[in-house]
């Protein structure tokens, strides 16, 4: 858990706003230069626009009355005045070196921090440039982009993260089998990377040899969280580190998009197990030892029990499942209640436990 942060209302309530402007004015991170193609593509795309579209432009200093002394907690700066009320966006009512100005300048920073980091952090920067998806033609750009990085860097998770651009490609079928099979040879003994093969395969055949692949893999491992534990660790590498209350707006939007993300092809394997394929027992027994994910202890106890598993057995799993749901954190139902250290510690605590170890416990 993170350690709350000591409020110093009065004196942070005068200086808050200094402190984020200097924090603010540190020099940017440098952009990759060796891949020119890819950042030539980048230069055509909005440079934050997939964290910062869904939210209006800043409202106008005189657009509400401010009631006398209404201040808010932020996380990590400590208690500032409100120059609006309009019952928007948080970020909204802030002054601008601690609110939308803030925020916006943190995003860019969060992209150059990926695009020059390790090929999962520059797939997630593609990710989190996604364009809006109004406009065909520069959808179509970002995923060209977006699949060149993928493939080039040849990280498991990030090509799994790349089949999100398919759908904006002219054969999106072939796409999303092809960066399957790329999974599969980057992590041959992770059964998620075999099973979406199995989902997106056009022949019997190569169904076939997934589901031997099923059977000889050792992990499953679906990294559940991924992009915002990528997002959250680059912001936690810098210096300084940006105020918590920052951290947990960008996690909001991330955590979205992972929520979005469940492993593919679990319909089919289940409809395989019920037509009577071998060894099921043993594939659920594997999975329900290894699963990082709350998602692959439910597919492996209804696999169980499709294999003979006694109801004890599958009780036991069903609990660790419902156990993790219950301990998940909640977002505070306003944004502006994120805003403080009891809104934003908590989920992000538990986003750094998640990176860890996944979000199940290794003893069950």
């Amino acid at each position: 858990m993170l350690r709350a942060v000591t409020r110093r209302a009065a004196i942070l309530a005068t200086i808050g706003g200094l402190a984020v402007a200097v924090w603010l004015a540190v020099p940017d991170e440098a952009p990759r230069a060796d891949r020119p193609e890819q950042l030539a593509i980048a230069a055509t795309l909005p440079r934050a626009e997939a964290l910062a579209a869904p939210y209006r432009p800043a409202t106008s200093v005189v657009a509400a009355v401010v009631p006398v002394g209404v201040t808010v907690e932020l996380c990590g700066t400590g208690r500032m005045p409100l120059r609006s009320v309009s019952g928007g966006d948080a970020f909204d009512d802030l002054p601008d070196p601690v609110g939308r100005l803030a925020l916006q300048e943190l995003q860019e920073r969060l992209l150059r921090v990926l695009d020059a980091g390790d090929a999962r952090q520059r797939v997630a920067a593609w990710l989190l440039r996604q364009p809006d998806a109004a406009d065909p033609a520069t959808q179509a750009v970002w995923a060209t982009g977006l699949l060149a990085e993928a493939r080039a860097g040849g990280d498991a998770q990030a090509l799994r993260w790349a089949d999100a651009a398919c759908g904006h490609t002219d054969h999106a079928a072939r796409c999303r089998r092809e960066l399957a099979q790329a999974r599969v040879l980057a992590e041959p003994d992770n059964g998620v990377h075999w099973l979406e093969w199995a989902q997106e395969s056009s022949s019997a055949s190569e169904r076939d040899e997934a589901w031997q692949g099923l059977l000889r893999a050792h992990r499953w491992h679906e990294h559940p969280g991924g992009l915002t534990a990528v997002t959250q660790q680059a912001l936690a590498a810098m210096q300084p580190v940006p105020p918590a209350y920052l951290r947990a707006r960008i996690a909001r939007e991330t955590l979205g998009r992972d929520a979005a993300r469940a492993p593919a092809g679990l319909a089919w394997l289940e409809q395989q197990c019920t037509l009577g394929r071998a060894d099921c027992a043993q594939l659920a027994e594997r999975m329900a030892g290894d699963a990082d994910s709350a998602a692959l202890l439910t597919q492996a106890a209804a696999l169980g029990r499709q294999a003979g598993w006694t109801e004890a057995r599958v009780h036991a799993l069903t609990a660790v499942t419902q156990a993790i749901h219950a301990q998940l954190p909640s977002w505070p139902d306003t944004e502006r209640a994120t805003l403080a250290c009891s809104g934003a510690e908590p989920p992000l605590a538990h986003v750094q436990a998640v990176a860890r170890r996944g979000e199940v416990p290794r003893l069950r």
